[in-house]
């Protein structure tokens, strides 16, 4: 018997800085271990997820026993997200073998080992929305069947982060499967926005208590200038001293007088013909809508040019404490590293506040499963 204070112990594969670390940690998981190759990555893993083994290492150099302590050896729940590359570039390739013996998906081959060793009880795997449709749906149903014979009942939705109090339109494909007998459905959380639940949280929720600084102007410590003036502001600044990460992207003189053109929700396609710059980005220098959730969050964030990341008001990209504030990490999380590292470091994450809404769905199914 275990009473619904249980610790149930994660490991992160594919963590990054660990925006599904935060989340899970948030809903009271244990993070056990997590796997980062990346260093400078690592880096920020490890500064603010002090608690958590980290192994830096390419994960095919890793044996599934690395992720144990000598305090901990059964794993409730693995999470993670394989980098896409082989995914996206599925093709003519995949129709021909299969999307597990294609040599460029050797890193979903890699999580599938590692759930088939430790056995957690259930798995989180997410990936890009479009994996779903991939193939005409064979690469999703190769997934499934491959944990299916591991003994997984495996379910799989399209979350979109704005239904769980996050500022951003952003789709993710989750997969999720158990071994001991519960509906995987139930795994998923209810939205808890949008429709006629709670209202989306809006970019001017989210950021603009921060300061209204210009291109070129921050620093890596700051101080806060303004109040929080809503409940999602207030609960990214609980306990926070400091204002961190709030750098804004230095732009040209011309790139500043293509923005001053550009009104609130509007684009490169609303600018004079004579001024239309060339961009393979539909989204290409869209200054946000304040009213409005943000568009993905991508590791560009800095660059008006790859898609809807300038200010609503102000002229210039997103900081990268704006990039982290819309992808829902608290102020107090702090990223390290060289300004290109730092983008891929925001941008390729998890939002933390899905990864929160999927854990407290999954502690609460694993809470009835442990009373039985």
């Amino acid at each position: 018997m275990a009473g619904k204070n249980k610790k149930f112990n994660i490991v992160d594969l594919f963590a990054g800085v660990g925006g599904m670390s935060a989340g899970f940690k948030n809903a009271g998981f244990n993070v056990v271990s997590a796997n980062e190759y990346d260093k400078e990555i690592a880096y920020t893993y490890e500064r603010n997820h002090p608690g958590t083994k980290i192994i830096i290492d390419d994960i095919t150099n890793v044996k599934s026993e690395q992720f144990l302590t000598n305090k901990i050896q059964d794993i409730d729940v693995i999470i993670g997200g394989p980098p896409c590359q082989g995914f996206s570039m599925a093709g003519k390739r995949i129709r021909k073998n299969s999307f597990l013996n294609d040599p460029r998906n050797e890193l979903f081959k890699e999580y599938n080992r590692i759930v088939k060793d430790l056995k957690p009880k259930i798995f989180v795997l997410e990936n890009v929305a479009a994996l779903l449709n991939m193939n005409g749906g064979s690469v999703k149903d190769e997934i499934i069947e491959s944990f299916s014979k591991l003994g997984y009942t495996v379910s799989v939705k399209v979350l979109n982060s704005a239904d769980y109090g996050v500022p951003q339109l952003r789709k993710r494909a989750i997969f999720i499967g158990n071994r001991i007998g519960i509906d995987s459905e139930k795994l998923f959380p209810q939205k808890t926005h949008g429709g006629d639940r709670k209202a989306y949280i809006t970019v001017e929720d989210s950021i603009f208590d921060l300061p209204f600084i210009k291109s070129g102007s921050g620093k890596f410590e700051a101080e806060y200038t303004k109040e929080s003036t809503t409940d999602y502001q207030k609960e990214r600044r609980k306990g926070v001293k400091k204002l961190y990460n709030h750098i804004a992207p230095i732009h040209s003189e011309r790139i500043i007088d293509l923005m001053k053109l550009i009104k609130e929700g509007e684009g490169r396609d609303h600018l004079p013909e004579n001024m239309k710059t060339k961009s393979v980005h539909s989204g290409a220098y869209g200054r946000m809508n304040r009213k409005l959730p943000s568009y993905t969050i991508t590791t560009r964030f800095d660059t008006p040019s790859v898609g809807r990341v300038t200010h609503p008001i102000i002229h210039r990209a997103l900081t990268p404490r704006e990039a982290a504030r819309i992808q829902s990490f608290d102020d107090n999380f702090i990223f390290y590293g060289k300004k290109s590292s730092v983008g891929v470091q925001i941008g390729n994450a998890v939002p933390p506040l899905l990864a929160q809404a999927i854990a407290k769905s999954i502690k609460k199914e694993l809470n009835k499963y442990h009373e039985k």
